[in-house]
């Protein structure tokens, strides 16, 4: 007597089958996800400059840069539960500054040549620092199925 498994199993292993597993794999992968987009406000203001990043349900990291008036967008963002942070760092800042390239002088030694500074960045304010941890910020929305929009007010 045959079981029932292995005649499944034969099925599945013919060409057709494999197809048809595979349809059904895709199918649900892109069933989970959701575009998630909105704008980032602190006290009302729109931010000008900085990153949204996102952890996922399935804990996958993700990440979009604000735009120079508060907006962001992060596509293919699986479905569920996500948590958030918000950072803004200072373009006149020392981390925002471009590294001293060594130049060589007379006698072909390095020499340390000042960076040039950034320049500033118009309407530029700074957020609280624990908006930008993503495991104090506090900041959660469950995603859904196709667009999401997820306005991020700070205060």
């Amino acid at each position: 007597m045959r079981s029932p498994g292995r005649a499944l199993l034969r099925c599945c292993l013919r060409p057709s089958g494999v197809m048809a597993l595979l349809m059904l794999a895709a199918g649900g992968c892109a069933a989970g996800r959701g575009d998630v987009s909105g704008k980032v406000t602190y006290k009302g203001k729109a931010l000008v400059l900085g990153t949204v990043q996102l952890q996922a349900a399935d804990k996958t990291l993700l990440q979009a840069n604000i735009g120079n008036d508060g907006s962001y967008s992060i596509p293919g963002v699986p479905v569920g539960e996500a948590r958030f942070a918000v950072s803004s760092t200072n373009p006149q800042g020392p981390d925002s500054q471009p590294l001293a390239r060594g130049e060589r002088g007379e006698r072909g030694e390095r020499q340390a040549t000042p960076p040039k500074a950034a320049p500033p960045v118009a309407g530029w304010f700074p957020i609280p620092s624990e908006y930008g941890d993503i495991n104090k910020s506090r900041l959660t929305y469950t995603v859904k199925k196709g667009p999401n929009t997820y306005d991020i007010d700070l205060k």
